[in-house]
């Protein structure tokens, strides 16, 4: 009987196994411990055991920042973005940055082709008279090209920089729950999708307004032809029109879509990553907030905050030229969509891309500067608890402590111009209110009108 009873256990799953041994333990052995500091005794205890065995596994998501964006690196890659083998590894010394990898090759190949664009862009729009209608490309795919060296240049630093951000992990993570390692996770997941998904819509309409000239204009030739003739301008200018070339246009345009937004998804990705990582600190500060505690309890969360900080500067020096470019780009775009408002719109389709678009572009850039910000929020909250620090408790760790954290600027910049925070969300809405009077007295003498959407068939 005990050996068929065996076989039986060891053919199930492990985690039944695990509570089928669970010793049965009295409720008059239990009631000591409730009284005592163990919280897993005092509140649902079935609940704190069905999550811990049921769920956990060896191979499971362990909360790091690296294992929760490695699908996203797996995307962006598809894309020409951080070229680096090994993304899927748990550990960051399993990463590797090679030029002779597939990745590599597939980004710098991404890479030319979006400068031998951005080179026609250019040269069309400065070999005849300056207009700003032809300035916007050249920033859109100029800031483009520029974005795809940067990551190609971030993707050799990568695997040290993931190093040093899992010895910051180790330094303040004690055990957690299955709720707690998948938040970082979750969080970034939905904000991906939210801004990846709002792209490619965004994309679409803007497709779906070029159909409508294509039905407005004069016929010349089939439809595709038209709409890659009138999309494509720059480019069937110089060339004979040929489907080959537009197709891979249409890639290249693709591509440059997907980066620049990819571009910003990355800063909120930074900077979910970094928050979180205060975050953690904090929680474990504020559990004992008000308590009479040790130096070498205020001793390790110090050095713990002190790691943190640390990365967040050295990631805001690998990324800051990446944010400087993020912001830019929000910037001159939300004034070049409120610059083509004073515009009469032809269709429903066009009025409706238009105010999708801006709607779109206002809300991406607030996301930009409330994530970042968070940064900045999360690294002043010890602040909180030092205020409320017992007499008993003070020394000179805690001294230290608070000097640093309201000493130090933590946050992520633009190459130092200038830092995320919240007052920088005051600071680009003033700045968009100047810069969108400049731009209306740069087209002051030129008639406020819709350009001739067709002329790009006429001539083709």
């Amino acid at each position: 009987m005990a050996c068929k009873l065996m076989r039986m256990l060891i053919t199930k799953k492990p985690f039944i196994v695990l509570i089928f041994l669970t010793p049965v333990v009295s409720s008059s052995s239990i009631d000591p411990l409730a009284k005592g500091p163990i919280e897993t005794f005092g509140r649902k205890p079935a609940e704190a055991f069905s999550n811990n065995f049921k769920y956990e596994y060896p191979w499971s998501y362990d909360g790091s920042f690296q294992e929760a964006i490695k699908k996203i690196i797996i995307m962006a890659q598809c894309f020409g973005v951080l070229p680096v083998i090994g993304v899927t590894s748990k550990s960051p010394s399993n990463m590797r940055f090679s030029w002779l990898s597939f990745r590599t090759i597939y980004s710098i190949v991404a890479f030319i082709a979006t400068g031998f664009y951005t080179a026609i862009v250019v040269h069309y729009s400065l070999s005849s008279k300056i207009e700003f209608v032809k300035v916007v490309p050249v920033i859109n795919y100029t800031s483009n090209f520029y974005i795809l060296y940067a990551f190609i240049k971030l993707a050799k630093k990568w695997p040290a920089l993931m190093e040093e951000w899992k010895k910051a992990e180790m330094s303040f993570s004690p055990s957690q729950n299955i709720q707690v390692k998948r938040y970082l996770k979750k969080k970034i997941y939905i904000m991906i999708i939210g801004v990846m998904g709002y792209c490619l819509v965004d994309h679409a309409l803007s497709l779906a307004t070029l159909v409508h000239y294509i039905n407005v204009c004069p016929k010349k030739g089939d439809p595709m032809s038209s709409l890659f003739k009138q999309e494509f301008a720059q480019l069937f200018s110089y060339t004979k029109y040929s489907l080959e070339k537009a197709i891979c246009a249409q890639v290249i345009n693709l591509i440059n879509v997907l980066v620049a937004n990819y571009m910003d998804c990355f800063v909120m990705v930074i900077s979910i990553g970094l928050s979180t990582g205060f975050k953690k600190i904090n929680n474990q500060l504020v559990a004992y907030k008000g308590k009479v505690v040790s130096e070498e309890f205020w001793q390790k969360h110090r050095s713990a905050y002190r790691r943190m900080c640390d990365l967040c500067e050295t990631v805001d020096n690998h990324i800051s030229h990446i944010t400087l470019v993020s912001f830019s780009n929000n910037l001159f775009y939300i004034c070049v969509q409120l610059l083509n408002s004073l515009n009469t719109k032809d269709s429903i389709t066009q009025m409706f891309y238009f105010w999708f678009s801006l709607i779109f572009l206002l809300v991406r850039t607030l996301g930009i500067s409330l994530y970042a910000a968070e940064i900045n929020e999360e690294a002043k909250v010890p602040i909180q608890i030092f205020r409320v620090v017992p007499r008993e408790s003070w020394c000179l760790e805690v001294k230290r402590f608070y000097e640093e954290v309201t000493n130090d600027t933590i946050a992520l910049s633009g190459m130092k111009f200038f830092y995320l925070t919240r007052r920088l969300v005051l600071s680009v809405a003033g700045t968009i209110v100047t810069y969108e009077l400049v731009l209306l007295q740069f087209n002051q003498d030129e008639e406020i009108k819709n350009t001739d959407r067709c002329r790009p068939i006429e001539m083709a």
